[in-house]
């Protein structure tokens, strides 16, 4: 019988030991690879801590912090990208037995059950939103991007009728249901030919994020413009 209680203890020493220590960094790798893959960047940190650790085994992390310096979300480049959250319970058993017929993205959702915050901050710079013009509408050439305060100006070069002509855009970025867009205020076309002409009814938005990508439920909800870039925020749901 001795023997039986001795080896009782051993077991739940092991058992306990492997909920402190084993589960914790088991945890803090998939969140990692997940959202280094969310973001399409290797360089990430990642802490996850609960009191006591033992807790993560059955799902429950008070705290969250992720830091990543350069950030894919949808089709932008956040900078500083950081992901913080807190009182957090993960669906364990999604983790280990993933719910087949369902895409990655979904199954990404269904791991995160519940939050009491969860907040993703971060930069577009001046360079971010050039290379995503340039991209989107292939016409430009040598776009520059200025931000300020009070708002975005773009300027390119463009070629009509094979001769060169100057493009100056105005806009903002805004958060719109859940989303990021760079919205349009102001377009005009420059050149010897043409002089100068008014191309405001072309206006329009461009998805900066694409909220179908966005992981966990978050959403973008405000904006803050300030020189040289734009800090934007999302929470979730």
């Amino acid at each position: 019988m001795k023997k039986f209680f001795a080896a009782l203890i051993v077991l739940l020493i092991a058992v306990g030991a492997f909920a402190q220590f084993a589960v914790p960094r088991a945890l803090t790798n998939y969140l990692k690879d997940s959202l280094t893959r969310l973001t399409k960047t290797p360089a990430i940190t990642l802490k996850i801590d609960a009191l006591p650790a033992a807790k993560m085994a059955i799902g429950y992390v008070d705290a969250l912090h992720c830091e990543a310096d350069d950030a894919i979300i949808g089709d932008i480049k956040l900078k500083q990208a950081v992901l913080d959250g807190s009182t957090l319970r993960i669906n364990i058993k999604e983790i280990i037995f993933p719910t087949e017929g369902i895409s990655r993205d979904e199954h990404t959702d269904r791991c995160l059950q519940s939050a009491g915050s969860l907040e993703l901050s971060g930069v577009i710079t001046e360079d971010a939103l050039k290379d995503f013009l340039a991209e989107k509408i292939s016409q430009l050439q040598e776009p520059k991007v200025t931000m300020t305060p009070d708002g975005i100006t773009a300027a390119a070069k463009v070629k009509i009728l094979g001769r060169e002509a100057d493009v100056q855009i105005g806009g903002q970025i805004l958060a719109r249901e859940g989303d990021l867009f760079f919205h349009m205020t102001q377009i005009n076309l420059e050149n010897a030919i043409l002089r100068r002409v008014n191309l405001d009814k072309f206006l329009g938005d461009f998805n900066l994020t694409q909220s179908v990508k966005m992981p966990f439920g978050l959403q973008f909800r405000t904006v803050e413009m300030r020189q040289g870039e734009a800090f934007v925020k999302a929470t979730r749901n």
